[in-house]
């Protein structure tokens, strides 16, 4: 009786060991799923990290590069601002991809900047000094077979259209009661033009007390057109329909010859470039027609 006990206890403990093991190795069997199944996911999200990286990389490398315009630099006489705002604009319009940039000045400091190097970037000089263009050919900045006269205009005395006092260029002249305005010499070519024939006209008597310097010709303009002075002097290109004005007489050819606006190339520009074709627009029958609207003789 009590070996079959015993041999009962023993089988029953053997059962329970060999539970204990299929236990166990179910649990194994879980954790290496469970590790394989991480190990995959990892793997998976490494490759679709590449995929996405390597699509990014090609995107950017398809992605067209924009092109850079192509500047042409000016370097123009302060008179020539209004026309040559409106040939550029045009000039743009039509021509995709090239800009034009202008820096405007009185004609001296403009060749004096020139010569000592503080424009490096002019393309294009458009001005009317004689002596600068002479000068910048000699220093070797301008090509001189691209240098050539192109527009003329000339100092003109004006009055407001009510003034019926002054009809006649002498007008001016031995008469106290006389105010007259001039643009400012030091930044102006009509005031530099006109402070020439005044000084040459010294010996008339013109009294140096009246004479009223503005800040530009804009305002010179509206200063004889209201009437605050009685007469200026003006380029026939300051002068328009609509200012109130009228001509008395151009500036007399004895003393004041008319001037002449010169189109200049640095000797650096190449043909077939965006500044020649510019240069060359500027001459262009379009062009000519322009600067004739604004008053200038071509």
């Amino acid at each position: 009786m009590i070996r079959k006990i015993v041999l009962g206890w023993a089988l029953l403990l053997s059962l329970c060991v060999i539970l204990a093991a299929c236990s166990n190795n179910d649990e194994s069997s879980d954790n290496e799923s469970e590790i394989d199944e991480t190990q995959e996911t990892e793997e998976s999200t490494e490759e679709e990290a590449e995929d996405a990286a390597e699509e990014a990389d090609q995107s950017v490398e398809e992605e067209p590069v924009a092109e850079e315009d192509e500047v042409v630099h000016i370097t123009a006489e302060q008179s020539l601002e209004d026309v040559m705002d409106e040939l550029i604009a045009l000039f743009e319009e039509n021509n995709e991809g090239i800009k034009v940039d202008v820096q405007y000045g009185h004609t001296e400091k403009l060749t004096e900047d020139l010569i000592e190097g503080n424009d490096r970037d002019m393309d294009i000089y458009f001005s009317s000094d004689d002596a600068g263009y002479e000068s910048l050919v000699e220093a070797g900045i301008l090509n001189q077979l691209a240098t050539k006269y192109l527009l003329i205009n000339e100092l003109v005395l004006v009055t407001g259209t009510d003034n019926e006092d002054i009809n006649r260029y002498n007008d001016i002249f031995n008469n106290d009661d006389v105010s007259l305005t001039i643009v400012d010499p030091e930044h102006s070519l009509s005031g530099t033009y006109a402070e020439e024939l005044l000084n040459q006209e010294e010996e008339k008597n013109l009294n140096a007390d009246s004479i009223e310097t503005a800040a530009d010709a804009e305002t010179a303009a509206k200063d004889i057109a209201q009437g605050d002075t009685d007469a200026g002097f003006l380029l026939r290109t300051d002068i328009s329909d609509d200012d109130g004005l009228r001509i008395i007489s151009r500036a007399p050819r004895s003393i004041l010859e008319p001037f002449v606006y010169g189109l200049g190339l640095s000797d650096s520009v190449e043909d077939g470039s965006a500044a020649r074709a510019f240069y060359d627009y500027l001459q262009s029958s379009e062009a000519l027609e322009i600067f004739t609207n604004y008053g200038y003789i071509v």
